[in-house]
This record gives structure tokens, sequence and C-alpha cells, in this order.
């Protein structure tokens, strides 16, 4: 029986650095066999396609790379088995959203994965993170997902958390798509390998401007935003979606100017809720569109995404609102 090929797709990060016998400051690989010659047991249960797309740190992703990323997978879907995208941790739950979204009918897994520690340092989680990155390629789901530790997690639903070797990232609102142990444990909510057809769509908006609300915010802040003409603003609230009564004006303003506004919570496992509070009624009015339980790296990347696909504002409340790939719950 052949062994399944997994397309190994280079980004950057710090599991790709060495330290450097000269200065003993941690660099960039120059070589991608660096990483190939850590795992020689990886190889041994799968034929591994390696493939360099960058080599940036993640503070230097930009949307274009989420952009050549999709356009690779696209491009090799049909050719392999799975993926694993080896991406710095900083960013890596924007990335992941935003692939969720523009590679939407998945019929294999996109995996992620990274580390904190470069992948020739002794004690580093590189190698393991790798090992179980590609096993999660191999496996019965078909979705966009992180693996770091013993855990896969759904790519909308991931924050990293922790500057933790064993615990990197959490998942608040969701549980693991897959578990790592003396076995593994596959659970029936994730999506699952089918034939289907991909829908690639890696176009992204990046004027979306975010706000973090905290007491006392000067109204001139908010002004100084408006005037940067953004195509799309995220608002970080109190709560379930809580706001000043004294940013109302300001709100109307920015509807009025066709700009949309996604509300999310500054809770970790908040939901907003317009409904709840009568004060909360008034944004639904002004046009306001709620991020229900999303995580703000991934209300983020969908309002870039949906910027994208329509230039109707009911429309695109309605994306907004919609779960398409997972990332939020309805109802």
């Amino acid at each position: 029986m052949p062994r399944p090929t997994v397309a190994i797709l280079y980004v950057g990060g710090s599991i790709g650095m060495i330290r450097s016998r000269k200065t003993g400051r941690i660099e960039p690989i120059e070589s991608l066999a660096e990483i190939h010659r850590h795992i020689p047991e990886a190889q041994s249960e799968a034929s591994l396609q390696f493939h360099s797309i960058s080599n940036v740190g993640s503070s230097d992703i930009t949307p274009d790379h989420w952009v050549q990323i999709a356009k690779l997978v696209e491009k090799m879907e049909s050719r392999v088995d799975g993926f694993v995208v080896i991406h710095g941790t900083n960013t890596m739950s924007y990335t992941a959203a935003a692939l969720s979204f523009a590679l939407q009918n998945l019929s294999k897994p996109v995996v992620l994965t990274g580390a904190l520690l470069p992948i020739g340092d002794a004690g580093s989680d590189a190698r393991m993170n790798l090992a179980y990155a590609i096993r999660t390629a191999q496996l019965d789901l078909a979705e966009v997902c992180i693996a770091l530790g013993s855990r896969v997690l759904r790519g909308t639903r991931a924050k990293k958390s922790d500057q933790s070797i064993l615990e990197t990232f959490d998942s608040p609102r969701f549980p693991p798509l897959a578990e790592f142990n003396l076995s593994t444990s596959l659970h029936p909510w994730r999506i699952v390998r089918r034939k289907r057809t991909l829908e690639c769509s890696p176009t992204f908006d990046p004027n979306v401007l975010s706000i973090t609300l905290h007491p006392g915010m000067p109204e001139a802040y908010f002004d100084a935003v408006l005037a940067a003409k953004p195509h799309g603003i995220v608002l970080r609230a109190y709560g379930l979606g809580m706001l000043p009564e004294h940013l109302f004006p300001w709100i109307r303003k920015v509807t009025k100017k066709g700009i949309p506004i996604v509300i999310t919570s500054q809770l970790l496992r908040g939901s907003i809720d317009l409904h709840l509070y009568m004060k909360q009624l008034v944004l639904e009015e002004l046009g306001v569109i709620s991020g229900k339980d999303m995580t703000y790296e991934c209300a983020v990347t969908k309002l870039m995404w949906a910027l994208k696909q329509t230039d109707n504002l009911r429309r695109l409340r309605e994306i907004m609102e919609k779960n398409l790939v997972g990332e939020l719950t309805e109802g």
C-alpha cells in the first residue's frame, strides 16, 4: 500500500530558525533541508513534498501570504492527501481563519503548525508539533486546523493563549477536533473527508481597523479612526456587546457612511447578544453587525474576506452573521 502524500508548505516562524554558532543569535534557516533532516520518522509514514512560500517571522505575515498559501493548496489539492503549513505562532490564528474562508468545501485537511523554539534546539517543541501535524494531515478530517501539542483545533476557533510548549493554543468556545495520546481520538463534530469541489476565493480587503474599548477613551480617537476612511471596523466591546451611550452618535455617523461595524466581545468565552438589554437594541437599529461568538482574530479576517465578496451592506451582514465554516454558533 503506497504511503499517503503530504505537502509541506513552508512560510516561516521560530520552527525554521537556527542558532548561529558564531553569534549565538537565532537566525532564519537557509534551506528546508534543515527541517527535513530532523523528522526522519515522519518520512517513514508519509511521502513528504516540501514547498517554500516565504521565510518570515509571524509578525511580518500579510494577506498576500494567505493568498499564496490558498492558491498553492488549490493548485495541488488533487495530487496530495493533505497539507501542513509551517508558520509562526503569533499570527497563526489569523492565517488559519483566513484560509478557512478562502478554502471552502475542502476534501482534505490543511494543518497549520509551528513551534516556540527552533527545531535544532535541545528540548524544542518543533519535532513533536511537526510529527503530529503530519499525522493530522492523514486523518479523516477536511478543514483548516491548527495542530500544536497533542490537540487539533478548528482554525476559526483557535487563539494563541500561552507561551507554553504543551498548550500554546486554546479553543475557548469549541472543543478539539482530534487528540493524540496513546491512541488517536477523532471527535464527531469535525468535518470529515468526502468528495467535494474546492471553492477557492483568496481575496481580502486589508483596510479594516479594530478598536478595543476601555473606560475613558477620548472621542477624538474615534473621529481619527473615521478620518482614516476604513472599509470596515471591528469593535471589541464589553461583556455581551455593551457600549457607552456617548458612542452611539459616532456609530450612527459611521453607518451613515456605509462602513460596517462588527461587534465582538473582550471576554475570552464571550458571545455577543444585542437583544438582552434595551440599550443594545439601538445598536441593531443602527446597523451594527453581531460577531456572535467568533474570536477576535476570526472576526477581523472574516470581515476582510467578506468585504471582497459583496458591496451590499445587507448581504455583508448576512455573510458575517452566518456560520460558513464552523466559526460561530448560530441561534
